[in-house]
């Protein structure tokens, strides 16, 4: 602690000099008083200067510089594969016990100058090693590393311990995406890399979806492992009766065949296929056997069609993400090349039309007489006089050729349909778009999605909105530039599932059929089997408006009859359910609104499979482990050598706490007991004077 003053030093002496000079013009000639005496006379003196020498020193504005040192410990992460993959050979009794204990012996070997930090992962990341239960059906080193970036990548990171068999089916490859924390890494190989013998089917390719009277393929890979001359039966059944079976011969230590089947759509609704290959003698699991794959029978399926003005990047982003949905067949055509009908589909896109010279026009005009939903995408050509005059809900005036860049800020209140967390959260990132400049309007009646926002100040124009004119479902994306939003979720979250998402939602609310129905369910009909089951409720009133004051409960049944009985809560205007997880099969549902025997049940089903991609490769990749050690300066040791890595890990020199210097500077007047010292001092003064009889 130190005493700073942006005065001169030397005006300390003035303040002491001023000190002494108050003191002694108040007692020094008194200093023979009888009254006082020489003594009290001199004490008198002290406290007086003392009081008038701080005072001084206050006006000088005195700061007190305080420094203090924080040290902080390096921090050890260790983290450990909890999927299904380390225990599907023949060492999963040591891996539950004999390891375990010797792993949290290694936490404990650090000592108390080193922080240590567990993690489990697998599709998820969770904390401690306490709930290791090796059930984890994906194995994601992309996602441990954001979890230990966003947790630690501010601290004093030492090291990253991760034990693995090295088997990875989600997110990028780990070897160079570690380098970005720039700390050692050092890996525990698991599993085994033996080949052992085996048989597999190691995929079943096949359309989610079919239609009703139509062919769809499957095609059935399987493998074999040191299997030669070996025979099994491969067999595809549906509701127990055989549609397929062959037998399969494997040549050869390492064998791979694929089998293309078709079969016949000639039910509507979630079907079911078992796809099993029989036992051969030796084999070192059963398990990748087996697998059911689900099938969902349509009657038809919907057309959309994009209009285009010109080419443009935003077309070909729309497309590929409605064409992942094989609900919907997309055509792509420009405006002055179509001759087609508009009837033919169930919503036209029209991307910068109407455009210069009327292009376009009879086009949305006979759309709109047909009652066909209609998407307008605004850009650079679109000819907004000859928009405006549609009234549809919409106007730019004042437009001269100018443009604007325009972010999109997600409505929290917007209902006509729900993203999921990642969809919504995906545009606080997105670029903005290019909106025309001008006066825009709306009618107060329209539902915005996507509001527009100007750097950090979010507006309620809207970016992306829905209004109705005649019963007839309108949309507006007012800006060009959709085709960058494509590539900054993909760099986002390493897929396109949250831009499909967005667009393919637009075009299932568009081209949906006005339901008139008081109750409906929504949810998906297809689930993988670590997915939470989701369903959300709508429940209106007899003027149409949305309630919330009933009761809605939903009875789920496996097709082995088993019940499941939920209630849903209420989640804004709507309602909803989170089943959680269901064990894999087809379920038949039905929702009823307690209390209303008016309103007719809600029925439905759904399908959930399997997943088996940590039992189709049992073969430990310990290259991959070695490589992602090697690249990030740490080292790889095996499950016999962990009582090791802690002394390698402290004999790492730059592994070393870290000091941190802490520097305060307060006012020395905000101290209260420099208050109490010159109430004391003054107060002592006081009764002393007093005390001698005199004031």
């Amino acid at each position: 602690m130190s005493i700073i003053t942006q005065a001169p030093v030397w005006l300390i002496i003035v303040c002491i000099v001023a000190g002494a000079a108050y003191a002694g013009a108040l007692y020094f000639k008194d200093r023979f008083n009888r009254t006082y005496g020489t003594p009290l006379a001199t004490l008198l003196g002290i406290l007086r200067f003392a009081c008038v020498t701080l005072l001084a020193i206050f006006l000088l504005k005195p700061l007190i510089r305080l420094v203090s040192y924080d040290v902080e410990k390096p921090v050890i992460v260790i983290a450990q594969d909890n999927s299904e993959s380390i225990v599907v050979g023949k060492d999963s009794a040591f891996y539950r016990n004999e390891y375990a204990a010797n792993l949290k012996a290694l936490t404990e070997q650090f000592g108390d100058d080193y922080e240590i930090k567990t993690l489990s992962f697998g599709d998820l990341v969770s904390e401690g090693l306490d709930s290791l239960d090796y059930k984890e059906k994906l194995t994601d080193f992309s996602g441990l590393l954001n979890e230990i970036y966003t947790r630690y990548s501010g601290r004093n990171l030492g090291a990253i311990v991760i034990a693995s068999d090295g088997l990875y089916n989600k997110g990028s490859n780990p070897v160079f995406a570690y380098k970005k924390l720039n700390v050692p890494v050092y890996t525990i190989a698991l599993g085994d890399t033996t080949v052992y013998k085996d048989i597999l089917i190691s995929e079943v390719a096949t359309n989610r979806l079919a239609y009703l009277g139509n062919k769809f393929p499957m095609e059935i890979t399987i493998e074999g492992r040191k299997a030669n001359t070996a025979n099994a039966v491969l067999t595809v059944s549906k509701k127990g009766n055989v549609l397929h079976s062959s037998n399969i011969t494997f040549h050869g230590d390492r064998y791979n065949t694929t089998v293309p089947l078709t079969f016949d759509a000639t039910e509507t609704g979630l079907q079911k296929y078992s796809v099993h290959l029989s036992s051969i003698e030796g084999e070192m699991t059963l398990a990748n056997n087996h697998k059911d794959v689900f099938i969902d029978v349509l009657d038809s399926r919907q057309k959309v069609l994009i209009l285009a003005y010109a080419p443009h990047p935003d077309i070909n982003a729309m497309r590929d993400a409605i064409a992942s949905n094989e609900s919907y067949k997309v055509d792509v055509k420009l405006a002055k090349d179509f001759n087609g009908n508009v009837n033919e589909y169930s919503l036209v896109i029209f991307h910068q039309l109407p455009a210069a010279g009327s292009m376009g026009q009879s086009m949305i005009t006979n759309a709109l007489e047909q009652k066909i939903p209609a998407l307008f995408v605004w850009g650079a050509s679109t000819d907004y006089n000859a928009f405006n005059k549609m009234n549809l809900g919409y106007s730019l005036s004042g437009y001269m050729n100018n443009t604007t860049d325009i972010s999109g800020n997600y409505v929290d209140e917007f209902s006509l349909f729900t993203l999921d967390e990642q969809a919504k959260n995906m545009f606080r990132t997105l670029p903005p778009l290019t909106v025309p400049f001008g006066d825009f309007t709306y009618s107060p009646g329209i539902n915005a999605m996507v509001n527009q926002q100007v750097g950090q100040i979010k507006t309620r124009k809207p970016l992306i909105s829905f209004n109705k004119i005649n019963d007839t479902k309108i949309g507006l994306i007012n800006g060009e530039g959709i085709w960058r939003w494509k590539l900054t979720a993909f760099q986002q979250y390493e897929n396109h599932d949250a831009f499909n998402q967005l667009i393919t939602k637009i075009v299932q609310y568009s081209s949906a059929k006005e339901d008139k129905s008081l109750f409906r369910v929504n949810g998906n009909n297809d689930f993988f089997e670590n997915e939470q089951i989701v369903f959300d409720a709508e429940l209106y009133n007899q003027s149409y408006e949305a309630i919330t004051n009933k009761e809605i409960s939903m009875r789920i049944v496996s097709e082995d009859g088993i019940e499941f009985n939920y209630v849903f809560s209420v989640s804004g205007n709507r309602y909803r359910l989170n089943a959680g997880q269901l064990p894999v099969g087809n379920y038949n549902y039905e929702a009823t609104v307690n209390g209303e025997p008016t309103i007719p049940k809600e029925r439905g089903e759904f399908s959930i499979s399997p997943l088996q991609l940590e039992v189709v490769n049992t073969i430990a990749d310990h290259r991959l482990m070695y490589q992602l050690a090697a690249d990030n300066n740490g080292e790889m040791i095996y499950p016999s050598e962990l009582s090791s890595l802690s002394e390698k890990i402290k004999n790492k020199k730059d592994i070393v706490s870290v000091s941190y210097e802490n520097k305060q500077l307060n006012e020395l007047i905000n101290y209260r007991w420099i208050l109490a010292l010159l109430l004391l001092l003054l107060s002592a003064e006081w009764l002393l004077r007093k005390r001698a009889g005199t004031y």
